[in-house]
């Protein structure tokens, strides 16, 4: 999840992707053909009830509620597809105002191509769109956007969100407590990859309701282990000596199949808390069948 900044001096709250989902180059390459992981994803639609954590003085926050609608669909015979909209109301700077974020994304089976839409409202008005396709190379990665003007990128060989998540839970589950991942989200203006930091606990068991949550939400989760995950991402070049920050924080407690509960969301002036308050598992087919 990113800020694009402050269009019409309001801030607009958009997703890099859903570390949520969502939603996770170091330590790994980029996904080869046939060898992806998607199969260890499971579809699922949950729901996230949002709100300010803290604000300092300087971001002109007052106050801020949203709803997050996350949506993960497909396998590894189709690919991946994620759904993700986030509707927030704000007060900042005596003015309120709602916002709406929609990304709809599809990354193909051997985590080679990504396709992407985001659009973003302001008081129910069009602000921004950022639409285009990503392709990996061998060597690089070419990136064709229709919007929100035409032109083709060039920019390093990386993962796609559903094949960076497929490496978290992986490293998780080999024990690794922090590895970096190159990621391209399309994000923003779409034009570059970030480097990701990923910071993982020892898995363990939460079966109560976190405070925000709602029991029904958990039911299926209750039984099962979640690693807590803090996932940093950082610009690829920097060209000052100063100490490098993220350009945004996500910490979260992630599960096998790639469901997230108790998400904080840090930027550099707020950050925003996010409670699981439903959530739905999906039909996925039978990939078998289709082979």
């Amino acid at each position: 999840m990113k800020n694009t900044g402050m269009p019409h001096g309001k801030p607009v709250f958009t997703s890099a992707s859903m570390a949520i989902a969502t939603a996770l180059a170091g330590m790994f390459a980029a996904a080869p053909a046939g060898a992806v992981g998607f199969e260890i994803l499971k579809p699922h639609r949950a729901v996230y009830e949002i709100e300010l954590e803290k604000a300092s003085d300087r971001s002109g926050i007052n106050s801020m509620s949203g709803r997050i609608v996350y949506e993960m669909k497909g396998d590894e015979c189709d690919g991946i597809s994620v759904n993700y909209r986030f509707v927030s109301r704000v007060n900042a700077n005596g003015d309120i105002f709602t916002t709406d974020q929609q990304t709809a994304s599809h990354e193909t089976p051997d985590g080679g191509e990504y396709s992407f839409l985001t659009k973003s409202f302001v008081d129910d008005q069009l602000d921004r769109t950022v639409k285009g396709v990503a392709v990996n190379g061998r060597d690089a990665m070419m990136v064709s956007l229709s919007s929100p003007q035409v032109r083709e990128v060039e920019l390093p060989v990386a993962n796609f969100i559903s094949s960076h998540l497929v490496k978290v839970i992986e490293g998780a589950r080999e024990g690794r407590h922090f590895f970096s991942i190159d990621v391209f989200d399309g994000g923003d203006d779409a034009d570059e990859v970030l480097k990701t930091t990923n910071i993982v606990g020892e898995a363990k068991a939460y079966t109560d309701p976190l405070p925000g949550e709602k029991a029904k939400a958990i039911e299926e989760l209750a039984d099962d282990p979640a690693w807590p995950v803090t996932i940093g991402y950082f610009k690829q070049n920097r060209t000052d000596s100063t100490e490098q920050t993220p350009v945004y924080e996500v910490s979260f407690l992630l599960y096998e199949g790639g469901i997230s509960r108790k998400l904080v969301m840090r930027y550099p002036d707020y950050s925003l808390r996010g409670s699981l308050v439903a959530l739905e598992f999906l039909d996925d087919g039978d990939c078998s069948i289709r082979n």
